[in-house]
């Protein structure tokens, strides 16, 4: 355990109790709530939506106009979209139509070649939508727009699923929290006053609120995962290599940080997970065994409600514990072999991987220097000069940046400690999971703190870190609400490759019931 880096997240954790009065009386007004999603068009899944559009039952033009629709609706109380193409959009969906018409596809050909035809989509802003922003919602990119689609774009396109905008990010996807100097907060449908999460929490607010089937998303350290937790809604982080991340902003060239680094889907429904993996990791040379059935009977299952003996970081909230319980629960009922996991040194998971991220040999430059992107960026005095206002960097990025001058408040001369310990615990969680294995685990300790509180639970990062440098494929899944209305669920982890295995877990533990998991969450937080 690294005191420092300890110390300073329990201190932190002591000036937000401090400061309880000022955001009781800044969050005193309750913000008003999302319309509710009425049109029964958005409670369908994109899978069984796609059939519809190829069978003639609906045209893509109204589900296209249904879910732009629904975007105005709540977007002024979201902040989720960046940059809309709904003009074109309708366009694009006028065209599907039109060759459904005209029979230039058969349903065959549809099924085989396009599972997406005429069905909507969203996209990260750093993922790289033609002619739409690519600023990584910094200032000092404003303007820039993306010459051609990202790899995973193309892949979806190619289904024929349609885009219709990118969406919000924290400034150059550096945080936990959805906010930037240039597009501003994205807020949580769920309650405004509390966070969507990061990086990727436009598209987490977006499909939360009924306003997205399916986006794209990206992890470095639990940005598809955390604000699926935070907005109620499943998070896919594959295997590194999996699915391309050409075309996505920031980049380097850097093996560690293109294992780090994964692009996903997050998505509304857990039936949708399977045929989007598919399709996103189109052109993958790998067997991804993603038809191969199942034997729930065969699986080994891990759990773990919490991390103990870990000081500075806040111990997962009950009803989160329970859910991981009630899970395993489910699991034994069904046959399979369910043990509470024993990891030694999991606790310092937190430390292993602050480590493993900022020493990559090449990390992307947080802080951008408006003339020359290779001048290096004082991060102390953008840090003065944001408590007055007068930084154009979001105090996110500028916090990551210091983190990354100061080696993550962690000695220089301790990694060699920590490197260790971290190949001792990956070699420990693969021989646990071996073929059949699934590790339930904690996302994060609590449901969406309020708005402007989540960075004195950095260090709780490390649920989901852990994943990213161990290149371990993990997915988020949705547990209902808790008491004060808001999602909460936990991260599903397996071993490489196991992808479909992954999958139909999840779907398995949408059937678990408390609230009518997920699968057809009934918009409760709407209809209440």
């Amino acid at each position: 355990m690294e005191w420092t880096l300890r110390f300073s997240s329990w201190l932190s954790a002591i000036i937000i109790v401090i400061l309880k009065p000022y955001f009781w009386i800044r969050d005193w007004e309750q913000p008003p709530k999302l319309p509710p999603a009425n049109d029964e068009l958005l409670n369908i899944s994109a899978v069984k939506l796609a059939k519809m559009i190829r069978h003639g039952e609906v045209s893509s033009e109204h589900v296209v106009k249904t879910y732009i629709e629904r975007i105005k609706k709540v977007n002024s109380l979201l902040n989720a979209v960046v940059e809309d193409r709904f003009d074109a959009a309708l366009i694009d969906a006028k065209k599907c139509d039109k060759m459904l018409t005209l029979n230039e596809v058969t349903i065959h050909q549809l099924e085989e070649q396009m599972p997406f035809f005429g069905v909507p989509f969203t996209v990260k802003e750093s993922c790289g939508l033609k002619g739409l922003s690519y600023t990584g919602c910094t200032k000092v990119r404003e303007g820039i727009k993306a010459d051609e689609d990202s790899l995973i774009v193309q892949n979806m396109k190619a289904t024929g699923a349609i885009p219709l905008c990118v969406t919000n990010t924290p400034e150059l996807c550096s945080g936990f929290e959805t906010v930037n100097s240039l597009y501003g907060v994205t807020r949580n449908p769920y309650d405004g006053r509390h966070s969507a999460g990061g990086s990727s929490g436009g598209e987490g607010a977006l499909i939360g609120a009924g306003a997205s089937l399916f986006g794209i998303g990206s992890d470095i350290a639990g940005s598809i995962r955390l604000p699926a937790l935070f907005n109620g809604v499943f998070g896919h982080k594959p295997t590194p290599g999996i699915i391309p991340i050409k075309g996505h902003f920031p980049m380097v060239e850097c093996d560690e940080f293109k294992k780090y680094l994964v692009l996903g889907p997050i998505a509304r429904y857990a039936e949708d997970l399977h045929a989007l993996v598919k399709v996103m990791s189109s052109g993958c040379e790998r067997n991804l065994r993603l038809d191969e059935p199942v034997n729930f009977a065969k699986l080994k299952v891990f759990y773990l409600e919490n991390v103990e003996k870990n000081f500075g970081i806040k111990p997962v909230d009950s009803e989160i514990r329970n859910a991981i319980k009630r899970a395993a629960t489910h699991f034994e009922k069904i046959g399979a072999k369910v043990d509470k996991a024993i990891i030694p040194d999991l606790s310092e998971s937190c430390e292993m991987g602050i480590l493993a991220l900022f020493e990559m040999p090449d990390m992307p430059n947080i802080l951008i220097h408006p003339k020359d992107p290779k001048i290096k960026v004082n991060a102390l005095w953008e840090l003065m000069k944001s408590i007055f206002g007068c930084s154009n960097y979001s105090k996110s990025a500028i916090f990551t940046a210091v983190l990354e001058q100061f080696n993550g408040l962690i000695f220089p001369f301790r990694a060699v400690k920590y490197s260790g310990k971290l190949k001792l615990l990956e070699n420990k969680l693969l021989q646990m999971l071996g073929d059949d294995g699934v590790f339930i685990y904690p996302t994060f300790p609590t449901s969406a703190p309020r708005f402007g509180q989540i960075f004195v639970q950095s260090a709780a990062g490390m649920y989901c870190l852990l994943c990213n440098i161990l290149g371990l494929p993990a997915t988020e899944v949705p547990m209902g609400l808790n008491r004060q209305g808001l999602p909460i669920g936990f991260q599903v982890i397996i071993l490489f490759l196991k992808i479909i295995t992954a999958i139909y877990k999840y779907l398995l533990l949408t059937r678990l019931s408390l609230r009518q998991i997920m699968t057809d969450f009934a918009w409760q937080w709407q209809r209440n």
